[in-house]
């Protein structure tokens, strides 16, 4: 699912680099497998990265995205 969102943002997903495995625990933390969750997070990422006109994933991103949902206590 998480790669399969990677993707379809038209992003590569390298496992193998850090920051791609770092972005990837966080959102698997905040998410918990929720899919809803994870939709939501995504849309957020994807608005996250067009704004700042961003080509990648980082864990920053998915902080930022984190904190405009309303997704309970951090």
């Amino acid at each position: 699912m998480l790669t399969y969102k990677w993707q379809e943002l038209g992003l590569p997903i390298k496992l193998e680099d850090f920051s791609d495995y770092e972005a990837l625990a966080s959102i698997i933390k905040i998410t918990n497998g929720n899919f809803r969750l994870i939709q939501r997070l995504f849309s957020q990422i994807e608005r996250i990265l067009e704004i700042n006109q961003l080509t990648s994933i980082t864990t920053e991103v998915v902080e930022a995205a984190r904190d405009s949902l309303v997704i309970g206590i951090k």
